[in-house]
């Protein structure tokens, strides 16, 4: 696999970050019953006490998972934390690592402390899937999402400007005003196929605030070749060089003084 490159990664003080998931998509366990997520909740509930339920994310048949035996879709569980900012999800064929942006932990905690958190959950879990004689774990993908939330106000001048990629001409003759929810998506290969970064760009807003934002979202996925530690490490860490400098490409030079680019 490619190493990351020499030059510092570039960094900024206050990254308009929202969200950050590490993750495992692997072959369906197949030996699992609805009573394994309670033990699986056992030990992960003294750090996530609250649960919820989610629909289950489809395969890439565009199907959920299903049981073998009765040919029903498998739900999804969330085991959440009491600030509401860290999450683990978890149906037979993946799990994650969520951090997320809450009012108890405004401040982004930065990537070490998230994979550290992810691998030593990943740990926990694999502990899980042995003790249970559920089958090997077979983890196939390695996944890592970015998702940054920018408000409108925050561009100098009008939102698209935050962004190199979709800029929009101003002029006076023009019939069409400024765009006022502008879309991108661009895909990108992983240099000795080690996956692929997506990049979406769209609108929203603050969930209970009602606060247009952009969203911009850096995604990369790729095949599991070697599912020792050393090796996802490597894979992890070459994914965020990916989306962190993938990010400072993407967005303009004015968008990094309001976000106080360091590096």
């Amino acid at each position: 696999m490619t190493t990351p490159l020499k030059n510092p990664l570039p960094s900024f003080k206050n990254p308009p970050i929202s969200e950050v998931v590490c993750g495992c998509q692997f072959e369906q366990l197949n030996q699992l019953k609805v009573t394994h997520f309670g033990d699986l909740w056992e030990r992960l509930r003294k750090e996530f006490p609250n649960v919820e339920h989610a629909l289950p994310i489809a395969k890439g048949d565009g199907l959920p998972p299903e049981d073998p035996d009765t040919n029903l879709p498998w739900l999804r569980a969330w085991f959440i934390n009491n600030t509401d900012s860290r999450l683990i999800q978890f149906q037979p064929d993946r799990f994650y690592y969520n951090w997320r942006k809450r009012e108890q932990e405004q401040a982004y905690p930065r990537y070490p402390e998230i994979f550290s958190c992810f691998e030593q959950h990943f740990k926990i879990f694999s502990r899980f899937v042995a003790d249970n004689h559920l089958g090997i774990l077979n983890p196939k993908v390695w996944e890592l999402t970015y998702t940054n939330h920018i408000p409108l106000d925050e561009a100098p001048g009008s939102q698209v400007e935050l962004f190199r990629e979709f800029y929009w001409e101003r002029d006076p003759n023009r019939f069409l005003p400024a765009p006022e929810n502008p879309a991108w998506a661009a895909t990108f290969r992983l240099p000795d196929d080690a996956g692929t970064l997506v990049a979406k760009l769209g609108s929203g807003k603050i969930q209970g605030e009602g606060t247009k934002i952009q969203i911009l979202e850096l995604a990369v996925r790729g095949p599991v070749r070697d599912s020792s530690e050393d090796a996802m490490k490597e894979w992890f860490d070459l994914a965020r060089e990916w989306i962190v400098r993938g990010f400072a490409d993407l967005t303009s030079k004015e968008a990094h003084q309001v976000w106080g680019r360091e590096i």
